[in-house]
This record gives structure tokens, sequence and C-alpha cells, in this order.
């Protein structure tokens, strides 16, 4: 019996950590889309400076929050994201608009991905 109220206790226990680390992943794939929008809007204004310094935002909020995605994610996507990011700031910092909005929106693309991924759904499960 005692075995018994320990399994539920951690699978409870595993339940609602997941649950709080997929909450905290999601709201960080909303941020990322946020920060993506602005930049494409400071960048359609010509806005270079202020577009370059939400990038370096972006790469910070991207490294910063690095150990939700740790924990169960694909590296691979993730570091994609932060390569991605990284590629961002460089091109808005060397005035090449084209390559910024292109890898902009795939930054956009990747989170919304990321996103959809941690929706529980048949595709994502088989």
């Amino acid at each position: 019996m005692k075995n018994s109220i320990i399994s539920v206790l951690l699978f409870i226990a595993l339940v609602t950590g997941l649950f709080f680390l997929d909450n905290k992943f999601v709201s960080l794939c909303d941020d990322i889309m946020i920060k993506c929008e602005e930049i494409e809007g400071l960048l359609d204004e010509n806005e270079e400076y202020l577009a370059y310094e939400s990038s370096v935002e972006l790469l910070g909020l991207i490294k910063g929050k690095a150990d939700i995605p740790a924990i169960y994610l694909n590296h691979v996507d993730y570091d994609s994201l932060m390569n991605e990011s990284l590629k961002l700031t460089l091109y808005i910092k060397g005035d090449d608009k084209a390559e910024s909005l292109a890898t902009l929106h795939v930054v956009r693309y990747a989170a919304e991905h990321l996103k959809d991924l941690q929706k529980p759904n048949l595709r994502n499960l088989l």
C-alpha cells in the first residue's frame, strides 16, 4: 500500500512539473513571436539601431531562458532558433534588410513550430 501511494504521488509531481514547464515554454515562444513582430515593425520604419537593440534583447531572452526547453526539448530545434537569432543581430548590424527580414521570419516560424509541438495531438504522439 505504501508503494502505491508513493507511486501516485510521484506521478502527480511529474504531471504537475510537466504542466508548469510546458506553460513556461509556450509563454517563451509567445514572447519570441511578439519580439519578432516588434523588430519587423522597426525594420519597416528603417529604425536599424532600435531593431538591433531589440534583436540583442531577443537573443538574450532565448539564451536566458534556455534552461526551460533544455529539460524536455530536442536541442537541435532550440539551437537552430538560437543560431538564427544570432544571425539576425548580425544582419541588422550589417544593414542587410532582406536577409534580416528573412531570418526574422525563420525565427518566428521556428518559435511557432516549437509551440505547436507542445500541443498534444495524434500527430505529435506518433
